[in-house]
């Protein structure tokens, strides 16, 4: 039997992100963990509305989603826990740009986005602003033969429980291993 634990967000893990930004031409990191993907060139990243990284979006119209290694963690963890009004955080990690002002980039990031802000939505308590993805950088490390992402390469952190996690192992083919499926 399944017990009602009352309203629980229970789709974690979830990925752990920066996002970066500029707030009045000073460059601006935020770990977030509240990122998900909308359409396929088309991200949501969500946080508190007194966050000093919206007025960068906001103002820019531009902003970056720069995936978290392990290697990277404690500084990630830095530019979630103060705040960007206060801290100057644009020495923490090694900036580089791309097509888009406003959208500063991590070149230790294993995968880098830049993204124009289409849209926001006011909730009770945060803010969720939507991003085309403009262009995607790429660490030659974590890419397959293909030029692909390899999610294994490039080993991601994900948020649950308050809590970092690294991927496990990979189980599956999706839209091929429910081939194995018999209906009695």
């Amino acid at each position: 039997m399944k017990k009602n634990i009352g309203v629980v967000n229970g789709l974690y893990p979830i990925p752990d992100v920066i996002v970066g930004t500029e707030v009045d031409g000073k460059v601006n990191f935020v770990n977030i963990a509240y990122v998900g993907i909308v359409d396929r060139d088309i991200i949501s990243v969500s946080f508190a509305k007194e966050r000093y990284s919206g007025r960068g979006l906001i103002q820019n119209k531009t902003f970056s989603i720069n995936m978290i290694s392990e290697d990277m963690l404690v500084e990630a963890d830095y530019v979630g826990i103060v705040s960007g009004e206060k801290v100057d955080k644009s020495s923490v990690f090694s900036v580089f740009k791309g097509q888009l002002e406003g959208a500063p980039m991590i070149k230790e990031s294993p995968v880098s986005m830049e993204c124009e802000l289409i849209d926001t939505k006011e909730m009770e308590t945060h803010v969720t602003y939507f991003g085309r993805i403009k262009n995607t950088y790429c660490n030659e490390s974590v890419l397959d033969e293909n030029d692909k992402i390899d999610i294994e390469k490039a080993s991601p952190i994900l948020y649950a429980s308050k809590k970092y996690w690294i991927p496990g192992k990979d189980i599956g083919k999706c839209w091929s291993i429910g081939k194995q499926y018999k209906n009695n």
